[in-house]
């Protein structure tokens, strides 16, 4: 059967009723619906009773397909299938019916696969004012949930894109759980192109301290500390709702409405705000379809905050379809600045304001490529881990710029890390006995479901 495409939704009734041998289901619009399931605490059905109650399954799942507009109510359709497959899954192995109804659940199952994805196409629900991009917007509103869920994680990761994909919160919980700290919880809170000034930006004014972790990872390169370098991503964040909330009081917290702190520090980072603004007419890449509503564009972010990269770098592949940039022509370093600039300034706001909520940082310079480290960048990157190296007093520094610079098949592109990568530095970490980890059992995982 052709997987349903449920932008065509004028077909999807009558393809239902054929579909289901076009049995009358009677209407039960009167009256609320009952799921239909087949358990071990019913009288066991038969198999006509099974059949004609799947049958109402689906013709349901397409009938509520045509007017599906929100997440809801894709939702409503995803479960309407799934009711309709356990029917027909639960059919007698000895009824006639039975071959007929596994193919049928099949077919099924790629209706309900494609009611998901709707489901995470329409987006998840805003939940503060926009702060410029898309992904910063959708970790706001995916750990916002995460918090409310789970309550705050121990360990937070951030950092920008090579980070995002970088470290697999999972597997470090798992590999935690393997050196003696079981039940940590890791959320991956990291955002495209953020730097210093947006990490600082994100800790020091956009958290409340109900969503403080215990512990935060920061992951990076030079690139997130290079002040000669203009910050796109924070100029967005500059001319944003979410900012402009921000200067008022308002923080991200699990009260009904965001939380107001009107003795908030006033943020370092306003003294770059000219220099932001000087670029403010660069193009967003936040949609304005979403801002129209309320609803942010779901992306394959995970409902930990981390995106797996499938791909692996193989340079005599990569650069048949990439140029090739000579490291002389990186604007990543050009120019090049790391003491006494804004993203200096911001990270040292970082480590003060960690110190004085007693939050340990580990701040990890993430592994490059051979391919990427040319001896012009190589010089730089000596620089920058000379800089991470003198402020060891005010956290724990793992460096593995060249851990991997000749394991190509660990990268997705020559800087960043590819998911089986992301699962040996969550490996590497959870062993490295520098680390200062919570000890489990800690004050934030009271009352705590484990995984």
């Amino acid at each position: 059967m052709t997987r349903l495409n449920f932008g065509s939704r004028r077909w999807l009734v009558p393809l239902a009723l054929v579909v289901t041998g076009c049995i009358n289901v009677p209407s039960s619009t009167s009256e609320p619906h009952q799921p239909l399931t087949a358990n071990a605490a019913s009288p066991p059905m038969d198999g006509a009773t099974l059949w004609y109650q799947a049958a109402g399954e689906a013709n349901r799942a397409a009938q509520l397909a045509q007017e599906a507009s929100t997440t809801a109510e894709w939702n409503q359709v995803a479960q309407a299938w799934s009711q309709s497959i356990g029917l027909l899954k639960a059919m007698p192995a000895d009824d006639p019916r039975q071959a007929f109804s596994q193919r049928k659940a099949q077919d099924y199952l790629n209706n309900l696969q494609v009611a998901q994805q709707q489901a995470r196409q329409v987006g998840v629900p805003r939940v503060f004012p926009a702060l410029g991009t898309d992904v910063f917007d959708e970790q706001v509103s995916l750990y916002h949930s995460y918090v409310a869920t789970l309550g705050p994680p121990d360990i937070l990761i951030l950092g920008s894109s090579r980070a995002l994909q970088g470290i697999d919160p999972v597997v470090l919980q798992q590999a935690l759980a393997v050196q003696g700290y079981p039940g940590l919880r890791v959320y991956n809170f990291s955002v495209n192109g953020a730097t210093a000034q947006v990490v600082s930006f994100i800790t020091r004014q956009l958290l409340a301290p109900d969503m403080y972790p215990r512990l935060v990872i920061w992951a990076e390169g030079s690139r997130g500390l290079n002040s000669g370098r203009f910050d796109r991503t924070f100029a967005e964040v500059l001319a944003s709702p979410g900012y402009a909330a921000v200067q008022t009081g308002a923080r991200l917290s699990l009260q009904d409405t965001a939380h107001t702190d009107p003795d908030a520090d006033q943020p370092q980072e306003q003294a770059t705000q000219e220099q932001a603004t000087q670029e403010q007419d660069s193009e967003s890449d936040a949609d304005p379809a979403a801002k129209a509503d309320n609803t942010v564009p779901a992306s394959s972010i995970n409902s930990q905050g981390f995106l797996a990269v499938n791909d692996q770098f193989n340079p005599a592949v990569y650069y048949q379809t990439f140029p090739r940039v000579r490291g002389q022509y990186d604007n990543a370093y050009r120019p090049f600045r790391l003491e006494g600039g804004v993203q200096a300034m911001s990270f040292e706001a970082v480590l003060d304001f960690l110190e004085k909520e007693n939050i340990p940082l580990v701040f990890v310079n993430l592994p490059l490529s051979n391919d990427y480290l040319d001896p012009f960048r190589i010089g730089y990157e000596r620089q920058f881990q000379a800089f991470l190296q003198a402020r060891t007093d005010a956290m724990t520094l793992v460096d593995l710029l060249d851990a991997w610079r000749w394991q190509s098949h660990l990268f997705a592109d020559p800087s960043h890390i590819n998911r089986y990568g992301a699962r040996e530095i969550a490996r590497l970490l959870a062993e490295d006995e520098r680390i200062p980890w919570p000890q489990p059992g800690g004050a934030q995982d009271t009352d705590r479901d484990s995984d």
